[in-house]
């Protein structure tokens, strides 16, 4: 299939919005991937496969699969199946797999959502036809997708799902064809593919191929443990899960960097695409990432920590004296506790766990109806009156994206008597939506962007309001970046400003603001 010469897929703003799940009160992380490959063709590598997928289990709890290869025999092997890593991959699944190279995935559907307990929606994607076999694993998202599939199904490409990883490796496939050797391949659909993604391809020669989006979106790193016996090399979407393996990471994979792992070789960089910016999405930093990793040579944990200091240099709570000989910092768990420590730590106020929760709940957040997400925020948190009581609580969380779980909890610490309630997001307002493989609630549900919409420069007078809090404060987007070490042309910060910096998404955005200006003017 001569793709290139016969077809220039030609990109225009016709983009379908794909349905999210509107329920949600965080953001969702798509995917995580692993991958692994050992000088030891009698090594299995199976049980790395499962501690690499199991640390990053945060970025993908719906399904998880693996792709495994031996060195000397034919053919990959692949088994995935909804479900987290724990159940998926048992021992019993785990001995059935015997190889020396593979890769893994965890995900978390943003395309194809609604079916996505079918096998074939669950990566790595396996494609094998009669000319090519690979598998597939990436986190992100091709917002274009349905366009680039489109034209290839005009050429006679047959599609089995509905998502953008499907579409990725048929054009892969079909690349492959006219290019010599992968690296060229990936070089030559990276044109092609403009949205976020890092990506890791295993080969039916047993190779190992991974890359990073030239504008660096999503993270992805390296890394290698070498004993007496055998090396091994990683590539992973956090350092963290390189550290669970008991490897040394090596460093962040550069944006637009194409990666080759071989068994013998170890890991060869093979060509960089540059782009005159980076943009890391901020909310990796904020939120998704686990604080042990390091991404593109920053502590995540750090960063966190520095997000809560910054905010006292502007809370200006802190200037009441009163207030602070009868305050209290509590984060929101888990992801309020690193800004927390930081706002603490910052501030000289005692850092107190005011909110135990309930680790056997799981996934709360999404339910259904107000009355039965209200009952689950009980279910899940329980405020300490004894520490609470009487206090002036300044609660600390990660960010405030629908706003109805921070009205619940204020109203929990409330009830069991405290003084006042006084709500700290580490992260700036999130007005705009994303398309770029975070599922937030639709750009009508930000509680944040609706407001300031209908309220102006009001706005966060009357989020405090909503949610009930005495007082309300959000980080600054320059305490953002400060925090973090990384300046705005290094982040993605989309959802902040509403300022995209693919042509094509913008031309969505300003569609979905025209939609929702329609509906409530006809409201």
């Amino acid at each position: 299939m001569n793709i290139l010469k016969e077809n220039s897929l030609h990109i225009n703003n016709r983009m379908s919005f794909k349905k999210r799940n509107t329920r949600k009160d965080k953001p969702i992380e798509h995917c995580a991937v692993f991958g692994v490959t050992c000088d030891d063709v009698t090594f299995s590598v199976s049980r790395y496969l499962y501690n690499g997928l199991m640390s990053l289990q945060h970025r993908g709890q719906e399904s998880t699969g693996i792709s495994i290869f031996k060195t000397g025999a034919s053919g990959i092997h692949t088994y995935k199946k909804k479900g987290l890593v724990s159940k998926v991959l048992n021992e019993k699944r785990l001995i059935q797999f015997y190889g020396n190279i593979g890769i893994g995935h965890n995900r978390y559907a943003t395309t194809g959502a609604s079916e996505y307990s079918s096998h074939a929606f669950i990566q790595p994607f396996h494609l094998k036809n009669n000319l090519i076999e690979f598998s597939l694993a990436f986190n992100g998202t091709i917002p274009i997708y349905d366009e680039i599939k489109d034209q290839m199904a005009d050429l006679g490409c047959v599609f089995i799902t509905n998502t953008d990883t499907e579409v990725m490796a048929q054009l892969i496939a079909s690349i492959a064809q006219e290019t010599n050797g992968w690296g060229e391949t990936l070089k030559v659909a990276s044109k092609y593919l403009k949205g976020s993604y890092s990506l890791i391809l295993l080969t039916s020669n047993g190779d190992i191929y991974a890359m990073r989006d030239p504008l660096g979106y999503k993270p992805l790193c390296i890394g290698e443990l070498k004993t007496e016996k055998r090396n091994f090399y990683f590539v992973s979407s956090e350092s963290c899960a390189i550290d669970a393996v008991g490897g040394k990471f090596l460093r962040s994979v550069k944006p637009g960097e194409i990666l080759h792992l071989n068994h013998k070789n170890g890991i060869h960089s093979e060509m960089i695409i540059k782009e005159s910016r980076t943009c890391l999405c901020q909310f990796e930093y904020v939120y998704f990432a686990r604080p042990d990793s390091i991404i593109d040579g920053i502590s995540v944990g750090e960063a966190r920590m520095n997000l809560g200091k910054n905010l006292t240099k502007v809370d200006p709570l802190l200037k009441d004296s009163d207030i602070k000989k009868n305050a209290i910092v509590v984060p929101v768990p888990d992801s309020g506790r690193g800004a927390a420590v930081g706002y603490a730590s910052e501030s000289g106020l005692p850092y107190i766990e005011g909110l135990m929760k309930n680790r056997y709940v799981w996934r709360t957040f999404i339910m259904p109806g107000k009355q039965k997400r209200k009952v689950a925020v009980k279910e899940k948190l329980n405020p300490i009156r004894s520490v609470i009581e009487g206090k002036d609580v300044i609660l600390i969380d990660d960010s405030i994206v629908r706003g109805t779980t921070t009205k619940q909890i204020v109203s929990l610490i409330r009830e069991v008597g405290a003084k006042s309630v006084n709500v700290r997001a580490s992260c700036p307002p999130v007005i705009s939506a994303c398309y770029m493989g975070i599922d937030f609630p639709t750009r009508d549900e930000l509680i944040a962007g609706k407001t300031k919409r209908r309220f102006g420069g009001q706005y966060i007078e009357e989020i405090r309001k909503k949610i009930g809090a005495d007082t309300l404060l959000y980080q600054t987007i320059d305490g953002l970046t400060q925090s973090i070490g990384l300046s705005e042309k290094d982040l993605c910060l989309a959802c902040l400003t509403g300022e995209y910096h693919i042509k094509s998404i913008n031309a969505l955005a300003e569609k979905d603001i025209e939609d929702v200006t329609n509906r409530n003017n006809h409201c």
